[in-house]
């Protein structure tokens, strides 16, 4: 009967295959992934538009919400969801600021913090350079679907991977572009971001980096 219940149990191949990823050699072609990581080292700006979906456990469609991504060196990243704008990520490297417009509140925690830990992939240094990666990241799976290279990665730090068990990468390997990367959060909902073509090295700023808290409860 406990066989059975586990076959009848809709967990049960997804259970299967994370134990499969955990405890199996994998053999990945990381050339395009190096290739795309070698490639950030000559960004000094980047600004890109975005389409990003949410699955949640308890609905049967995604939720799809366009956002735009900035970033410059060292460390700024402006993070924004809706349009007009409805939440609202910045970075400096050393702390996160979330605002949620439609709640009225802002919250900093330090960018390091396992709470951070979904926005670390965008504000982190794990994919500045190729040995940053292989600090933060393990390759878990690979394969090739359609030209495009897809990478199941898994955090090495505990406390991080207990917020983020799996991060998913679709890379390019003719434009060392990321198309995608999605989330995967331990309650089981997923955030896939899908990425437009980005404008690089590009003036901007600084006040896109700024955010006025006034009007707002800062927890």
């Amino acid at each position: 009967m406990g066989y059975r219940w586990l076959m009848l149990d809709p967990m049960f191949p997804r259970l299967l295959f994370i134990s499969l990823l955990t405890s199996l050699p994998v053999l990945a072609d990381n050339a395009a992934l190096e290739a795309w990581l070698n490639r950030q080292a000559t960004f000094r700006t980047m600004e890109v538009a975005f389409v990003q979906e949410r699955r949640l456990p308890s609905l049967k469609q995604p939720v799809s919400t366009p956002g735009k991504l900035a970033f410059a060196k060292p460390g700024r990243v402006r993070w924004q969801l809706g349009d007009p704008v409805d939440a609202l990520v910045l970075a400096d490297g050393a702390m996160i600021t979330m605002v949620d417009y439609g709640e009225k509140t802002a919250r900093r925690i330090p960018a390091d913090s396992p709470q951070a830990a979904r926005f670390g992939m965008l504000t982190g240094h794990g994919f500045q350079s190729v040995e940053n990666f292989h600090e933060m990241f393990e390759v878990a799976a690979h394969r090739v679907e359609s030209g495009i290279h897809q990478y199941t990665l898994r955090l090495k730090k505990r406390k991080i991977r207990a917020e983020v068990p799996w991060v998913f990468l679709d890379i390019d390997p003719a434009s060392h572009d990321l198309r995608a990367m999605e989330l995967e959060a331990r309650d089981g909902s997923r955030i896939r971001t899908v990425f437009q073509k980005p404008r690089l090295n590009v003036n901007l700023p600084a006040a896109l980096f700024e955010v006025d808290l006034s009007g707002l409860t800062v927890k």
